[in-house]
């Protein structure tokens, strides 16, 4: 591999980063989609939904995120640091994120909470494009705010049938 070609799927896997943040913080729901594999390796052990590795559709997957994150009035995710190892069509890397996400909530309920950690992501280039196959969320620091706030998020957000 040329130092070019390198240096342009280092690009490419970092916009794949960059995208995920956006497409949660935006909603966009289809925007995530694009960045999936149909099959992707979820690791949440180490967050807040405390669930073992489990292997999920991309449809699936981003009805999970439609559903924590659409309560939310707003959320910041912002990830730096980022590393990025290559071996041909396969990438590894990871990000450091702090994820901040507010909900309304009645007076003296914590409306908040932060989440710092990391992302450990594998891709693979699929179709002439980098695809997500794997994705750990990985808490590292206490909550700030109340974890308790995802419950409220999720108790706005209207199911689809």
């Amino acid at each position: 591999m040329s130092a070019l070609e390198d240096l342009v799927d280092r690009a490419a896997v970092a916009e794949v980063v960059a995208g995920l943040a956006h497409a949660q913080d935006d909603r966009d729901w289809t925007a995530l989609r694009r960045l999936l594999a149909d099959e992707v390796l979820l690791d949440l052990s180490t967050h807040h939904f405390g669930r073992p590795p489990a292997t999920v559709t991309a449809p699936d997957l981003v009805e999970l995120a439609r559903g924590t994150l659409e309560g939310f009035d707003c959320t910041h995710h912002a990830a730096s640091n980022l590393v990025v190892r290559l071996s041909g069509d396969e990438a590894e890397c990871r990000t450091h994120v702090v994820a901040y996400h507010h909900v309304p909530a009645e007076p003296g309920v914590v409306d908040y909470c932060t989440m710092r950690g990391y992302w450990q992501l594998k891709l693979r280039r699929l179709g002439g494009r980098w695809l997500m196959t794997h994705w750990a969320v990985v808490r590292t620091a206490p909550w700030e705010g109340s974890p308790d706030a995802y419950a409220l998020a999720a108790a706005r957000v209207t199911p689809r049938s």
